[in-house]
């Protein structure tokens, strides 16, 4: 049959339908091309995860947010990404010396034998406790530890030391020392817990654990954390904050929320840099309150969260405090002897895991609130990342394994994606930094016994979440009431946040969830040529609101030029996602001197026609020493120093 009987158009509408359609698709392309960001590196396809769930194109796709389903391996990062070998990982070597619950130390004979060729009744050991300074306002007490008396050591004895120095001897001659954290059952501490408890038994209580590993984010963890993240999924059914949002550029902007409740520039600034940080309303202190064992651990003493040129505690802020123990181990010559990433022949990180085993295993059926978080593994180089999955595999089988998980909630996240380094300067790395991975786990019983939460939580996973949030829910769950339809007598928020057992708003957007334009993910920005006139505009405010952040270090920090502006992106306010009433562009510059590579927000108010620099602004490339010349931890990542 022909054509034309079946189409019986003539020859003139039919070539102008076809220039029709040609414009249309010619018309879709350019928008395609020219739309936002995120979508050029969208993973297009549907996902697989679990047998039960699909993903969509869309993390999430809501009226107030939406965020596209990114590919971890875009070809604008795959020469980025690489697998750590093995052969470059500690070389494991398991000591004679085994650590029980309650703070008491046993000998595998076995492994005595193999390694040094030695029996039990042949070799005598002695321990010198590791001590934190006693608190004085006049030091920074923090950063103080001391070693003290020599004692012999009796294994198989619950010890009231929290960290020692062991030192074996065959005969007199002198063949292993070990450091080694401790968590004894600390008899004041239950007395205090004893009294504070009464009251505020519960049947619903869990204990709080939450665990942190630095820069990870949710793209890298996809990329590395295989075996942790097969784990999460398929046995502990972890429910994975997908819309997550960093509100603040590093960790102590980040975490200060997440433990406090308040943006840590209502606490500090670098004027009140002689400041104790003891009278900060941290979540820990609530749960003190309640009859709870607390614990605050962290690895990279130098770079800790309240300790970075700043004075940190007077006095211990927990009733287990990891950082006299972290200290020494730092400033011992074991670092020398191995690989900069190990102590002894373990991951620095490893030695945190290794704590929060024992006080689990120590508190048994006790009441805890456990925080401990973990850095120098992972801080700068963003695939060492995979050196981490080992670890973090084992430590979430111990727990689940011992029934820890059972009676416990388990927030296992991190603060920001990697911050510097050459991902950051593609279109992947902007997104992915502003967005670390988060995962809660909650016991199965708790979830059957209140079907509400279960079905907040699991909304809540494709719904735009902060720090804020996580704080939230810890009030929530501090304060949680349940009955036995699983229904809520009390519902909690704060200034800021949204507790996760309740329902996130399925309008909410940024602005509502306190989070700048700049760290917004939501934000649907388009390329827009660096030579346009207006970006060369915003680039130069960019740069003259640096060198004006810097005013007062004119005499230590030289001032900075526009060198070359290197990517610029616009979102309007057209767009649904983004703050209302302005244009804002996204331009990332270099300046000169030093090669500094910044990239800030720049709002332009349409009435006035005024440039504004949004918020903060972020360092893309690291800095290492250019700054030592100021103390200040905001300034220094903007200053070169003369």
């Amino acid at each position: 049959m022909q054509f034309h009987t079946l189409f019986p158009v003539n020859r003139r509408r039919f070539l102008a339908l076809f220039a029709y359609i040609l414009f249309f698709v010619i018309g879709y392309l350019v928008y395609t091309r020219n739309s936002s960001y995120f979508e050029q590196i969208t993973k297009k396809i549907s996902v697989q995860t679990s047998a039960n769930e699909v993903l969509s194109q869309y993390l999430i796709d809501t009226p107030g947010c939406r965020i596209p389903h990114l590919d971890p391996f875009d070809s604008s990062v795959k020469s980025l990404i690489h697998k750590v070998s093995k052969k470059d990982a500690c070389k494991k070597e398991k000591f004679f010396i085994e650590v029980k619950s309650n703070a008491k130390l046993e000998v595998n004979v076995n492994l005595l034998r193999k390694n040094y060729n030695l029996s039990f009744d042949e070799i005598n050991c002695v321990y010198k406790p590791i001590l934190r300074e006693p608190g004085h306002r006049n030091l920074t007490t923090d950063n103080q530890f001391k070693i003290g008396n020599s004692k012999i050591l009796t294994f198989g004895v619950p010890l009231q030391e929290e960290f020692i120095v062991v030192r074996c001897f065959k005969k007199t001659q002198f063949f292993h020392e070990e450091y080694i954290a401790l968590t004894p059952i600390i008899q004041n501490v239950e007395e205090n817990c004893k009294k504070r408890e009464n009251g505020f038994s519960n049947g619903d209580s869990l204990n709080v654990m939450i665990i942190g590993i630095d820069s990870i984010s949710k793209l890298n963890f996809i990329r590395h954390f295989t075996k942790t993240h097969t784990y999460l999924r398929t046995v502990l059914k972890a429910f994975e904050l997908r819309g997550y949002n960093k509100v603040g550029d590093n960790t102590f902007y980040n975490l200060t929320p997440l433990l406090t409740g308040f943006f840590a520039n209502q606490y500090w600034n670098i004027t009140k840099k002689y400041m104790f940080f003891d009278h900060l309303n941290f979540i820990w202190k609530e749960y003190s309150t309640r009859g709870y064992r607390t614990l605050f651990a962290e690895d990279m003493p130098k770079y800790a969260l309240f300790n970075y040129n700043r004075r940190g505690f007077l006095h211990p802020p927990t009733d287990y405090y990891y950082r006299p123990f972290s200290l020494a181990v730092v400033k011992s010559d074991m670092l020398k002897r191995h690989k900069k990433k190990c102590s002894h022949s373990e991951l620095e990180m490893q030695f945190v895991f290794d704590y929060v085993k024992q006080f689990t295993s120590t508190m048994d059926d006790k009441k805890y609130f456990l925080f401990a978080f973990t850095a120098t593994l992972t801080h700068n180089v963003l695939n060492y990342a995979g050196y981490a999955d080992s670890p973090s595999y084992d430590l979430l089988q111990f727990l689940h394994n011992s029934g820890t998980l059972n009676r416990t909630i388990m927030i296992f996240f991190s603060d920001h994606g990697i911050r510097f380094g050459k991902i950051r300067k593609t279109l992947l790395g902007k997104i992915e930094e502003r967005m670390p991975f988060v995962f809660l786990t909650v016991p199965e019983w708790f979830q059957k016994k209140h079907p509400i939460i279960t079905k907040n939580l699991r909304t809540n996973e494709r719904r735009l979440t902060t720090p804020f949030d996580l704080r939230a829910t810890l009030v929530h769950l501090l304060k949680f009431i349940g009955n036995n339809d699983g229904t809520l007598r009390e519902t909690v928020s704060s200034e800021k946040g949204i507790s996760l057992f309740e329902e996130i708003p399925i309008n909410r957007t940024c602005a509502d969830a306190f989070i700048s334009s700049h760290w917004c993910v939501c934000n649907n920005r388009r390329n827009i040529s660096p030579q346009e006139p207006i970006i060369a505009s915003a680039a130069n405010v960019l740069v003259d609101t640096l060198n004006h952040w810097l005013k007062n270090y004119s005499d230590k920090c030289a001032k900075m030029k526009l060198k070359k502006i290197l990517d610029a992106r616009v979102s309007t306010n057209k767009n649904k996602y983004v703050f209302q009433g302005n244009i804002e562009y996204l331009v990332t510059v270099i300046t000169s001197p030093g090669e500094a590579v910044f990239e800030g927000t720049i709002k332009l108010n349409e009435n006035t026609k005024n440039l504004t620099v949004v918020d903060d602004v972020s360092r893309i490339n690291i800095y290492g020493n250019q700054s030592s010349c100021i103390l200040d931890t905001h300034l220094k990542k903007f200053c070169f120093c003369v």
